[in-house]
């Protein structure tokens, strides 16, 4: 066997772990709580008294139910406090899980846009911590791994950072990595999925191309799973027209992910420069009125 020597090839190993991440640990105010061994020990033993099973189903019925989701730092406020720290891990393990269930979910749905719109995917990864490796039942070892994806790497900056860079001397640079960084997020919301977590923050552009890629697809809905919850809820009982593609991208231009990423890069131009960047955004209404008229003309001819 030959192998071909090349360039190195670098990548970046994204980690679902519920003990990092200021913002997945958020508690108030923009105030992170830092893991540490008191709520490492309290997990660990709500995880050995079999607990893990009954709070994970009581939390997500809770909040497929209740029009507020259940914040993981709602558990810290528990009258006893090393239960309450307990659940506050169980629940931060839980949310890591369905981010990475999540997001990979969406980049498979995404292959064509990989490595254009968006990062390739090239492969999964679990690890097991090798401290607690003999010691747990296998059936609850899950809950001590941490859970990966192995993605191609942008050599780049982050949009929101573009304008903390030297003024170009035209602006119609800006505005063009703008607004591809919006046309890939509704390229996105045509394949079915649209974003809950969709900012700057998460567009990373390429230095070499100029060219856009989001890159945190862990916070999505996908159009298959809200259709059948509508049918679930009876919402095409409510009214005789309704339509479930009708009702997508209404859902679509209420999120307005393309607007997430302009409209925010637009205002943080016009504070920075003085101008004012106009941008291009789906056409919510005409979109909406072509499935209804296609659908009219559908029920004529038949």
């Amino acid at each position: 066997m030959t192998m071909s020597v090349g360039p190195p090839v670098h990548h970046v190993l994204k980690l679902y772990d519920r003990r990092f991440g200021s913002c997945l640990r958020d508690v108030c105010n923009d105030r992170a709580a830092p893991h540490a061994q008191e709520n490492e020990a309290a997990f660990e033993a709500f995880v050995r008294r079999g607990m893990m099973p009954g709070f994970l189903r009581h939390r997500k019925e809770r909040n497929e139910t209740e029009s507020l989701p259940v914040r993981a730092r709602r558990f810290l406020d528990e009258p006893n406090c090393t239960e309450g720290l307990a659940k506050y891990e169980a629940a931060l393990w839980q949310d890591c899980f369905e981010h990475f269930e999540c997001e990979t979910k969406a980049y498979h749905r995404l292959a064509d846009l990989q490595g254009t719109l968006i990062p390739r995917i090239h492969a999964h990864v679990i690890l097991s911590p090798t401290k607690l490796a003999i010691i747990i039942p296998q059936e609850t070892a899950p809950y001590f791994e941490v859970r990966g994806i192995l993605l191609e790497r942008i050599d780049g900056y982050c949009l929101e950072d573009l304008t903390l860079a030297p003024l170009p001397r035209n602006l119609g640079t800006w505005h063009h990595i703008i607004q591809l960084a919006a046309d890939a997020a509704y390229e996105i919301n045509k394949r079915g999925i649209i974003m809950e977590d969709c900012a700057p923050r998460n567009v990373v552009v390429d230095r070499q191309s100029q060219t856009p890629r989001i890159v945190d697809l862990a916070q999505c809905i996908f159009r298959d799973e809200m259709v059948s919850k509508w049918y679930q809820w009876g919402w095409h009982e409510d009214e005789d027209d309704w339509d479930p593609d009708v009702e997508y991208w209404e859902q679509a231009s209420t999120l307005s992910n393309p607007g997430a990423i302009a409209a925010v890069m637009a205002n943080r131009v016009q504070r920075r420069t003085g101008v004012k960047l106009d941008f291009r955004y789906p056409d919510w209404s005409g979109i909406i009125a072509k499935i209804k008229a296609d659908k009219r003309g559908g029920s004529r001819r038949n």
